[in-house]
């Protein structure tokens, strides 16, 4: 796909869907040729906002743009796998939004599709693209501070639960889970990936419903899945990751993580309002100094990273479907054990 050609862009559905829109008519090799949802009206007003010539309600109608390089694919999680796999099919890079799947099978069977189609497929862990911590992984990667052996990591609200009449992210149908899957899933990648997303090797968590019922219960809203999830990942190289992510509760929300190495530390708050991130360090007296750390530049967002490594596949990607699979797998596990009550293999 390298050349003068521009890349022509897809997108199924107009809620996160536009954020893509956006995101892809902000690279100068990239135009939006279509956008699809179930609210026609919706799509006509958005295709017409930005640009795109083509309106679909059927995914299938979009997917049969002989014309498409590319498709984004943000729409509730349930409908992950299945449009995935068939863009992947009709020949379509894809770029999906998190988490991969309600179903670990469901990831997994992305990955395959991936690989038989040979085209690119990557999820949208958005954080990973913050300027802020595209600096922290190069300072990490290089040693800066020493060896890392242990990070935590938490994305919390309080009474932050996406309640309403119509919310598919309170019905695990739809969803897959609740805080675990909205939340935890950035709460656990963002950490891991800094650190250079090591493999793991067991996970033991909790998973809890303590405040959704009652809330949902006041709205006459029906809702299944869990508002707090925590969990230990011990790593293969001895290194450990706890985070805890939760939608409510009663206590102050807060985002943000502690990463420990063996020269020095950092931390990162408030990831959500007026990203802040310090480095903590010893001078060569032993004295402990703290130092604020500043983006390099701009870096590209995950629309243009996207759109970046498909017109170039040598180029190497980002949060790819293979590497995401990690995380799910992660998610999974900590799930599994809230059942069994035992840490659970990866």
């Amino acid at each position: 796909m390298r050349g003068s050609k521009k890349v022509r862009a897809g997108v199924i559905g107009t809620g996160m869907g536009r954020y893509h829109m956006e995101g892809y008519l902000s690279h100068p090799k990239c135009e939006l040729a279509a956008v699809c949802d179930i609210n026609l009206e919706r799509a006509r007003a958005l295709a017409a906002e930005y640009g795109a010539e083509q309106v679909f309600r059927d995914y299938r109608e979009l997917l049969a743009m002989e014309e498409l390089d590319i498709v984004s694919v943000a729409v509730p999680t349930y409908l992950h796998a299945r449009m995935t796999i068939a863009a992947l099919g009709a020949g379509k890079h894809v770029l999906c939004e998190k988490p991969m799947a309600t179903k670990l099978a469901d990831a997994e069977a992305m990955v395959r599709a991936a690989r038989r189609a040979k085209r690119r497929l990557m999820i949208n862990m958005s954080y990973r693209f913050s300027p802020l911590q595209q600096e922290m992984h190069r300072r990490i990667g290089s040693g800066e501070l020493g060896r890392i052996y242990y990070a935590k990591s938490h994305y919390t609200r309080r009474n932050g639960i996406p309640l309403g009449a119509n919310s598919w992210f309170v019905r695990k149908r739809a969803a897959g889970g609740g805080a675990s899957l909205d939340l935890g899933v950035h709460a656990f990648d963002l950490v891991w990936w800094l650190m250079g997303c090591p493999k793991p090797a067991w996970v033991l968590g909790g998973v809890y419903s303590e405040m959704l019922p009652a809330r949902a219960a006041q709205l006459g809203v029906e809702g299944d899945v869990d508002d707090l999830a925590a969990a230990m990942v011990r790593l293969r190289s001895g290194q450990v990751i706890f985070f805890e992510a939760s939608w409510d509760g009663h206590q102050p929300g807060h985002e943000g993580y502690e990463i420990y190495g063996t020269k020095g530390g950092v931390s990162c708050r408030d990831w959500e309002r007026g990203l802040k991130m310090t480095l903590h360090l010893e001078d060569s007296r032993g004295r402990s100094v703290d130092r604020p750390v500043k983006a390099r530049g701009k870096s590209a967002n995950a629309c243009q990273h996207f759109v970046d490594v498909c017109l170039d596949r040598r180029k190497k990607m980002l949060a790819s479907g293979e590497e995401c699979l990690t995380v799910a797998r992660v998610l999974d596990a900590m799930n599994q054990s809230q059942k069994t009550g035992k840490p659970v293999k990866v």
